[in-house]
């Protein structure tokens, strides 16, 4: 009984905060606060009726669990300050990670880790609201939307020759017995070499045709297949990040907002970094990742508060004294809140993240 209470609690309160969240980018204290107070109050009914402190006992536990691993999200930049209340009022409802359906596989969690059980769920369910969000912006933009057939025509066409070159070495490889690890490191050689590429290709693609005809278009569809969901799909993303950023003026900044560049200090002067895998190597090489150091930084890009109100007046002190231009580019982020609710459902459904792997 009680259980259920707080499972129907739980997802009312999510599906407010899911509205607010996307309506106005926050979620209330008020609301907060009143979930955690219910979920005290309905642990604390059942102690009295059962005789018993436990219940009361793992609520309190799972509100303090909940706050100190959001607080810990939040310093890492993961949550902004309404998630981590979020997170202490569903950890005072559910102390245990709750699951309605049992099976020998799926089973009641007896581990007070119902919290990061969320957030892995969370992560989970943030892949399809994250696909549906990109499509809605993508449907909007018909010109960039032309554009992007046109990128991913070109990607496709690559893929199509990676695939055969790949089922060409693999054939070939078998045929001369050399492991099939050899492909890797044979690819990257192919890669660097300067010319001739596409003779040597074409060789060994009408090698491995010669060996076995059939064996290549078999393994060349299944290849393509994985390359062009892998590939597409990352370089997809990448294209896409032009319709999640917005230029708005310094004046007109407000907390909550995500810049896309980090910007920080370097021998009094500001400079901007971009935390990309090819970014982050730059700068290795430049022997200048010291100087993106907490101290150093004005603004950070990876921190999912966003801007903060002491951080937009040192932007303005910077634009007063023209080091900075007058605009800056932000992130259309996508609100944590809606994958929440997705991940609950999941947590209802499978019970704790690690019993999959059990």
């Amino acid at each position: 009984m009680f259980i259920y209470a707080t499972i129907i609690i739980s997802i009312i309160g999510l599906i407010i905060a899911t509205y607010t969240d996307l309506k106005e980018r926050i979620v209330t204290n008020k609301l907060n606060f009143t979930l955690a107070g219910i979920g005290i109050l309905i642990y604390l009914t059942q102690s009295i009726i059962e005789q018993t402190p436990i219940p009361l006992i793992l609520s309190i536990l799972g509100l303090i669990i909940g706050f100190s691993f959001g607080w810990i999200m939040w310093k890492l930049g993961v949550f902004a300050g309404g998630d981590v209340k979020l997170f202490m009022a569903l950890g005072a409802l559910n102390p245990l990670t709750p699951a309605l359906i049992k099976t020998t596989i799926f089973t009641n969690s007896t581990m007070q880790i119902f919290p990061i059980t969320l957030f892995l769920y969370s992560l989970i369910g943030f892949i399809p609201y994250g696909i549906i969000v990109v499509t809605y912006k993508l449907k909007k933009n018909k010109q960039y939307r032309k554009k992007l057939k046109q990128e991913m025509k070109k990607r496709i066409i690559d893929g199509a020759k990676i695939a055969i070159l790949i089922s060409a070495l693999s054939i070939i490889f078998e045929q001369i017995q050399i492991t099939q690890i050899a492909i890797l490191p044979t690819l990257i050689i192919f890669g660097i070499i300067p010319k001739h590429k596409k003779i040597i290709g074409a060789i060994i693609a009408i090698t491995g045709i010669i060996i076995s005809p059939t064996g290549i278009l078999q393994k060349t569809t299944t290849t393509f297949v994985f390359i062009v969901f892998i590939y597409g799909t990352i370089k997809l993303m990448l294209s896409l990040r032009p319709l999640l950023e917005t230029t708005v003026k310094i004046k007109d900044l407000k907390e909550g907002m995500i810049p896309t560049k980090t910007l920080y200090y370097e021998k009094g002067k500001v400079k901007e970094h971009n935390f990309t895998i090819k970014g982050i190597f730059e700068e290795a090489k430049k022997n200048k990742l010291n100087a993106l150091k907490p101290k150093n930084i004005i603004i950070s890009s990876t921190k999912a508060r966003g801007l903060i109100e002491s951080e937009i007046k040192e932007l303005k002190k910077l634009l007063k004294a023209k080091k900075i231009g007058e605009t800056i580019k932000i992130k259309d982020s996508m609100p944590f809140v809606p994958t929440m609710l997705i991940g609950y459902i999941l947590c209802i459904i499978l019970g704790d993240f690690w019993i999959l792997f059990w």
